[in-house]
């Protein structure tokens, strides 16, 4: 199968396999009925979450080479494909399968590993989304940024800079490694602006009308936010099965977004490409239309 027929729907009929099997052994676990470590429920994160990671970064980095002439729009989706390259590392880092296989990996190391990963690649997501929005600026469509815009934005960047000043709830607030402490802080701030220029990328999805781009768009910006939304409730520390559950889920569907994403832009690669071949034998034969004698010169 080419990468160009992973399409959306192939990538949410994976997402509701990899679902479907965790719920299968995670319930369980929640219930009491075995073990709540539920190791098997981990590996199972893991396996598809990478899977769903890495199919997101090889399909970004065949984006990327359909952009030569469009300079920021090749940085975008270089940008996304590191992004998700370095989350397959976090999930790999924060998993406690790791754990299983290492016992001298403690949850104080998983912690420093994971922000190694997320530092680099909340950045990396932020040069996709400002490139993103900088390109189709560019193109001169007349996007125009709205106040409550810039109200959505404010109220993000307090929000998560809220979260550095009472980090108590964070996971590594109590880290004995400082430097975890200090990556996690810049994790944040790169996230909280990565979240008030994703608001900017969905007013030019709106602006757009409908359309596959415009989708493109809008779950490039939802995979944004919904991280920020999803760093605040696990700093919030909800209580109860259902919430935990859901919380668990939530960060699970997360990692499929970008997979999803690039599958609708290189569904709309492969269906122009269908669509010129489909020109192409409509076309009248080139050598009969352009033969000389039909242009009145001598053979």
């Amino acid at each position: 199968m080419t990468l160009t027929r992973i399409t959306p729907k192939l990538i949410l009929f994976g997402l509701a396999i990899h679902l479907s099997l965790w719920l299968a052994v995670s319930l369980p676990a929640y219930m009491g009925l075995w073990p709540r470590q539920n190791l098997l429920g981990w590996a199972i994160r893991l396996m598809w979450t990478g899977l769903a990671l890495a199919i997101a970064a090889r399909l970004c980095l065949v984006i990327a080479k359909e952009h030569r002439n469009a300079k920021w729009l090749q940085i975008a989706w270089w940008a996304f494909a590191v992004n998700a390259g370095l989350s397959v590392f976090r999930m790999i880092a924060e998993s406690p399968v790791s754990t299983a296989i290492w016992p001298a990996y403690t949850s104080q190391l998983r912690g420093l590993w994971q922000h190694l990963a997320i530092v680099p690649a909340n950045l990396a997501l932020l040069i996709g989304v400002i490139a993103m929005c900088h390109a189709y600026h560019k193109v001169g469509l007349g996007f125009e940024i709205e106040r409550r815009d810039f109200v959505l934005m404010a109220i993000i960047a307090a929000v998560l800079s809220g979260l550095m000043i009472f980090r108590e709830g964070l996971t590594e607030a109590n880290s004995p490694y400082e430097v975890s402490r200090y990556l996690q802080n810049i994790g944040l701030v790169c996230l909280a602006i990565v979240s008030a220029v994703s608001v900017v990328l969905h007013r030019m999805a709106m602006q757009m009308g409908g359309g596959r781009l415009a989708l493109v768009l809008r779950l490039l910006t939802f995979y944004s936010l919904l991280r920020s939304v999803l760093v605040l409730v696990g700093a919030l520390r909800p209580v109860g099965i259902m919430a935990s559950i859901g919380l668990t889920l939530s960060w699970q569907v997360l990692q499929w977004l970008p997979a999803l994403a690039a599958s609708y832009r290189a569904e709309m690669t492969f269906e122009a490409g269908r669509d010129l071949q489909r020109l192409d034998h409509q076309a009248p034969n080139p050598s009969a239309v352009f033969a000389p004698e039909l242009l009145g010169t001598p053979k």
